[in-house]
């Protein structure tokens, strides 16, 4: 047993040591980006329904680095503040399956025409599903509203763009990221090579069991690709592993729930309808494609090193720092909980049931932060709590400020 357990934790080390580089520029890139493009940027280019609107809102959801959880309150203030119910359904499915952290990844891992069909997949996908709740849409479009930019406030540019990376952005993902390399690490381990493809085969049925397996599992952009590259090794096919890509950051019970109380449940309908019906068409075309044009194929086998060099030192380096950052997330809200408030303090208790990680807690302590009469404010994605020490009067503005930013408050 010891030795399963030290060959599985190998594994996954390789496998997040293999993209931990890139993964490491692209939080980097990510947090430039999101200092360029800040949501009120986005939002008032989104505000007509019609296919130009939806055509941006997917251009601009490729490239934002979101993580599955961490699109539904952007995506809500998106529509609060004037979105087309197109628009925000298109961000909603290109932001969280692309992402240039998850680009980088991609390429490491799974090589470039992955990466390439993965983010053409995305848009093409978000374009779809945009244009489609257009024409079904037959209300007039919302008024729009000031909306609260709970990410990109004061501070040298250079500093926000790092801090953004590093705590909101990586802290978002940096538990689904861990997971999903456990458990590539499991299946590099302990499944026999060839396996998928003699039990699954590769064709309609390897695309069934991957929507069985992405649709209702939570797991970031950047967490699907270790799970996905460990998969192609044990003999699955390049389109069977785009549709988890897609479907498995797409779909989650958080996304389910907002874009039906949100946008209706016709729109729910084209949701998933798009997103099934598409990916299946788009792992077809992918298999086909490597079949008739002679790209590069995915990693099959250069996740193994058993008697091989292993990670180099950059890979080890970088994946070691990424790891202890991840290791200070996971134990961060552990420490919280531990100090709790002070004895004394008057501290407002809010419930906010649609906070589901890291990057929820700290938009919402953003948002709420700045207020006056505001001394200190603690978000607990686990316990769903928001603690805020203030005056007992600033309870309902503390309620509009976290719902603007797209939250629920109970």
């Amino acid at each position: 047993m010891p030795g399963i357990l030290t060959t599985v934790l190998v594994e996954s080390f390789n496998l997040f040591a293999l993209m931990a580089p890139y993964l490491l520029l692209g939080i980097v890139v990510a947090g430039i980006m999101h200092v360029v493009l800040p949501v009120d940027f986005v939002s008032r280019r989104l505000g007509r329904k019609s296919i130009g609107a939806v055509f941006k809102a997917g251009a601009l959801g490729v490239p934002i680095p979101l993580c599955s959880c961490g699109v539904v309150p952007v995506a809500a203030s998106l529509s609060k503040n004037g979105a087309s119910k197109g628009a925000t359904v298109s961000f909603l499915v290109t932001t969280p399956t692309s992402g240039v952290d998850s680009m980088f990844a991609t390429y490491s891992l799974l090589g470039w025409p992955l990466m390439v069909l993965r983010v053409v997949a995305s848009f093409i996908l978000g374009i779809v599903a945009g244009a489609l709740t257009n024409i079904a849409d037959t209300e007039a479009p919302a008024p729009k509203k000031a909306g609260v930019d709970t990410v990109s406030k004061g501070g040298h540019a250079v500093t926000r763009a790092l801090t953004y990376a590093f705590t909101e952005l990586y802290g978002g993902i940096s538990r689904p990221l861990l997971v999903g390399s456990l458990l590539g690490g499991v299946i590099t381990a302990l499944l026999p090579p060839d396996l998928l493809s003699e039990t699954v085969g590769t064709g309609i049925l390897s695309y069934l069991v991957m929507l069985a397996v992405g649709i209702p599992l939570y797991v970031c952009a950047s967490g699907s690709i270790p799970f996905a590259a460990a998969l192609l090794a044990k003999g699955i096919s390049p389109g069977a592993a785009l549709i988890f890509l897609i479907v498995g950051p797409a779909t989650n019970a958080a996304t389910v729930t907002v874009v039906s109380q949100m946008l209706g449940k016709k729109t729910l309908m084209i949701y998933l309808a798009v997103l099934t019906v598409g990916t299946l068409f788009m792992g077809a075309t992918t298999d086909w494609l490597f079949t008739a044009v002679p790209l590069p194929l995915p990693l099959t086998g250069h996740i193994h090193n058993h008697g091989g060099e292993g990670p180099g030192w950059i890979e080890i380096v970088s994946a070691t720092g990424l790891l202890a950052l991840s290791l200070y997330y996971l134990v961060l809200p552990l420490i919280r909980k531990m100090r709790g408030p002070k004895k004394g303090d008057q501290m407002i208790e809010l419930t906010v049931n649609d906070m589901t990680c890291g990057h929820c807690a700290k938009t919402i302590e953003n948002a709420v932060c700045d207020l006056q009469g505001v001394k200190s404010v603690h978000a607990n994605p686990d316990s769903k709590k928001v603690l805020i020490d203030a005056n007992e009067d600033l309870k309902q503005t503390l309620k509009d400020v976290i719902s603007k930013a797209g939250y629920t408050p109970e």
